[in-house]
């Protein structure tokens, strides 16, 4: 008799929306325990990566639509194939564009990029949010660390996000990096092995 009747439907979406997020915080951390012990074992194909950056997009469309976002896609050529573990880098992908969603006020703008460089593929995601400061830009690969400005804007994030990218492409002896000026935006790229197709 706590609640009164009038309320108990909000409180029950307010049960329902924790339960999935600890749900999804258990997920990720054993997805993260697994990868930080090499458990998790690699499907390496060739795959064309610009296609993969269209399907992260059309996967946040609804949040990119919802605010006014502007994406631009910039590809050297119509087929870039990497060779990589297509489900993994995907999942890159789309905690990249999230974030730069998450983090891109509304009208804003985010650039994607895919650029090829002898043996090597460059993929970037930038977005014109409140930037990183610099104290917090190696921080932010570390697991839980949200910054005094996310944490308000961001009650969905569990602080694992990029700690998981980082494993990603650790695991793919590759590099991942981010060039950020406080209200400017941030940039995050990554490198994956250009496919001999």
């Amino acid at each position: 008799g706590t609640i009164p009747e009038d309320k108990h439907k909000l409180y029950l979406e307010i049960v329902r929306d924790e339960t999935n997020r600890l749900n999804r915080l258990v997920n990720n951390l054993l997805d993260l325990a697994r990868m930080e012990a090499g458990e998790n074992t690699l499907q390496f194909k060739d795959f064309n990566i610009n296609e993969l950056v269209r399907r992260s997009i059309i996967k946040l469309e609804k949040l990119i639509t919802d605010k006014d976002i502007t994406v631009d896609a910039e590809f050297e050529k119509e087929d870039t194939f990497v060779n990589a573990d297509a489900d993994a880098i995907e999942r890159v992908m789309y905690n990249l564009v999230h974030n730069a969603v998450k983090f891109t006020p509304e009208g804003g703008k985010i650039n994607l990029c895919v650029r090829t460089q002898k043996n090597r593929v460059f993929v970037s995601v930038e977005d014109s949010g409140p930037g990183i400061p610099e104290e917090e830009r190696e921080l932010i690969w570390e697991r839980f660390h949200k910054s005094d400005k996310s944490r308000s804007k961001d009650k969905d994030g569990t602080g694992l996000g990029l700690a998981i990218v980082k494993n990603i492409i650790k695991n793919h002896s590759q590099e991942i990096w981010v060039e950020s000026e406080p209200g400017k935006g941030s940039k995050f790229t990554f490198t994956l092995n250009k496919s001999n197709k």
